[in-house]
């Protein structure tokens, strides 16, 4: 089967559970024989624009590739305003002029589809026009409710620019993912909960299809970076960075109160100066930004944490901890989405004297039922995504699927 996924963002390096997710199930994809070919937009220059690298490693997986950069001007974004009246205002920034609409026309044309795996609603003008013109169904990825994960994401940030811009992106999102999704031959979410979520807005065809952790597709690291407590997750969105100053602020004393060496590693993606800052102040904490991999520090940490209370879909984070042996701590919005046997692997603590005596007691005596452990990772594999081809291949039915467990 020839794949094309539609994608704004580039998904490689996969920093980030979004980008995880993508690259992750891209790679999936191709293990099992399929072709396929990523449509995304990347940044030109500055500190997020991608290296020559990046693109090699890419191709080395992929098929075929067309990337185009993301254009800003006053005038384009203008029209992408007077284009709100029909479109959100992520989609509208989402869809390329120009040069490099008809680049993208002649590359998909070239590859010619069999099938269209859109990751979430930003590609969605593309995604149902070559749908349209190659005949080739529509697969709708959830990653998030995203009207209210954009909401939230806006009352944690604490830039009023950029709580203006979050809620700016919620304006008529959520009857656009309504309209994709009842026009995808399938919808694959990746929460058991925003499943049931969708379900009661009347989306039909929707199963669950879970998150790839890194190591359903390679091993485990050699190489372990030991580490006390542990943090991991992009540091350019409000939720973790809220989470992150919560854990660091509130936490943190009160661990150190008992154990006064103990040091909390974060490991996280592109912060801003303010963050930054912040934590090299701190002499408790060592930070570790845009590494390659997070799995060397995953499997040396002695404790593993998620202090991030807001958010929808499943935090990526939380399946590559569950890949260790490490106690999870985690505050309840971590445990979302996933299956209560995953839920049962947790410690969840949701105050700040509920997190740290957690942290302190698992530092004491780690317990951890590792036999279980086992057993759950097993739900995370290569052939979750098997079986959702399977499902596509089904005839369309008239009546709901069951979410896949």
């Amino acid at each position: 089967m020839r794949v094309l996924v539609c994608t704004p963002h580039m998904p490689y390096p996969p920093r980030g559970g979004g980008r995880a997710d993508v690259w992750r199930r891209i790679e999936a994809l191709t293990r099992l024989g399929h072709s396929v070919m990523l449509l995304h937009q990347h940044e030109a220059d500055g500190p997020r624009a991608p290296l020559p690298e990046h693109f090699e490693h890419m191709d080395e997986v992929l098929s075929d590739r067309f990337s185009f950069t993301v254009k800003r001007s006053k005038l384009r974004t203008v029209r992408q305003l007077l284009g709100m009246w029909r479109l959100p205002w992520l989609v509208t920034k989402a869809v390329p002029s120009g040069e490099a609409l008809a680049g993208t026309e002649r590359a998909v044309a070239d590859f010619a589809p069999d099938m269209i795996l859109l990751e979430g609603p930003w590609f969605g003008e593309l995604g149902r026009r070559f749908a349209a013109e190659f005949n080739a169904p529509i697969v709708y990825r959830s990653h998030n409710i995203e009207h209210l994960y954009l909401k939230r994401q806006a009352q944690a940030s604490r830039s009023v620019p950029y709580r203006v811009a979050w809620r700016l992106a919620t304006v008529g999102l959520k009857a656009y993912e309504l309209t994709l999704m009842h026009s995808a031959r399938l919808v694959l979410d990746i929460s058991l909960d925003d499943l049931q979520f969708w379900r009661s807005q009347g989306v039909a065809g929707i199963s669950w299809l879970p998150p790839l952790p890194e190591l359903a597709l390679s091993h485990p690291p050699t190489d372990r970076f030991p580490v006390d407590v542990l943090f991991v997750g992009g540091l350019r969105f409000p939720n973790n960075v809220q989470g992150v100053r919560w854990l660091v602020d509130e936490v943190l004393p009160l661990v150190q109160s008992s154990h006064p060496g103990i040091v909390l590693s974060v490991v996280g993606s592109t912060p801003d100066e303010g963050l930054r800052a912040e934590l090299a102040a701190n002499p408790a904490v060592r930070t570790f930004f845009n590494v390659d991999s997070v799995n060397p520090y995953l499997f040396g940490a002695k404790v593993l944490v998620n202090p991030v209370s807001i958010g929808s879909g499943v935090q990526v984070k939380m399946l590559d901890m569950l890949m260790t042996d490490a106690p999870i701590i985690t505050r309840s919005n971590g445990a979302r989405g996933l299956p209560q046997r995953c839920v049962t692997q947790f410690e969840i603590a949701d105050t700040k004297e509920a997190f740290a005596t957690a942290i302190v007691t698992q530092l004491q005596t780690p317990t951890v039922d590792t036999v279980e452990r086992g057993r759950v990772r097993e739900i995370f594999t290569l052939a979750s995504v098997q079986r959702a081809l399977e499902e596509l291949s089904q005839p369309p039915a008239g009546e709901e699927h069951s979410p896949t467990r």
